[in-house]
């Protein structure tokens, strides 16, 4: 507590100086964020994360200029309006592409977070700031791996598959069934480019297995054109 009133002092005794700090901690906070975002290959990557956490910042720093300046107003009303704001930014790094896979849902969440730690910057919280800086990355780097490793070992698993319009379907029922995996799930879509039936499966494997494993045996049933694990990032 008495750190958050030392650094409060010195950005009222050096207030340019203190803009400065402020804008160029966001810059590089943010830069960090999006260098981890861009190395797993991104919508969004290092410069759009720093842009908008500096600018969250920034707009901090307005609104605390504007409410000094004539002594009245919401001095959150600007963060507000960027946290709401910054959604249509998120939206627009979630795709679902042409086999039903949804990305981008990480990096949206993690645009949103880094908005909300560039107002903190902002807003001159900067110890708080460096404290969600470092549980931000711990969440996006460390997490990460643990993450796909409980996910190649889940009990459930969704599965495109581009099949034998004929036979296909028929066949992969009883392979799986055979196998003792529950089909809690299936959608047809339209038909492939190659005139093959799509499907998307929820399975249930009634156990822990690595999901690489049993995609490499259904792909080797004949029926099956093309096979891929959906997994949304």
């Amino acid at each position: 507590m008495k750190i958050q009133y030392i650094v409060h002092d010195f950005m009222q005794n050096h207030y340019y100086f203190s803009i400065f700090l402020r804008l160029t901690m966001a810059m590089l906070m943010g830069a960090a964020i999006g260098y981890e975002r861009a190395v797993k290959k991104s919508t969004a990557g290092l410069r759009t994360f720093s842009i908008v956490c500096s600018a969250a910042a920034f707009t901090m720093i307005i609104n605390e200029h504007l409410v000094a300046l004539y002594g009245t107003g919401d001095a959150a009303r600007l963060a507000a309006q960027v946290i709401s704001g910054i959604g249509f930014l998120g939206m627009g790094s979630i795709i679902l592409t042409s086999r039903n896979q949804v990305r981008g849902l990480t990096t949206a969440a993690t645009l949103w977070a880094t908005a909300i730690l560039g107002i903190a910057i902002g807003a001159g919280m900067l110890p708080a700031s460096l404290i969600a800086f470092g549980i931000m990355l711990f969440t996006t780097a460390i997490l990460y791996h643990i993450s796909q490793h409980l996910e190649h070992y889940n009990r459930y698993i969704t599965i495109y598959l581009e099949v034998d319009k004929t036979a296909g379907l028929q066949q992969i029922i009883e392979t799986l069934t055979g196998q003792g995996y529950e089909v809690v799930q299936l959608q047809k879509h339209k038909s492939s480019p190659e005139g093959d039936l799509t499907l998307q499966l929820d399975l249930n494997l009634n156990g822990k297995y690595l999901h690489s494993n049993i995609i490499y045996h259904l792909g080797q049933m004949e029926c099956i054109h093309y096979i891929e694990e959906v997994k949304k990032k």
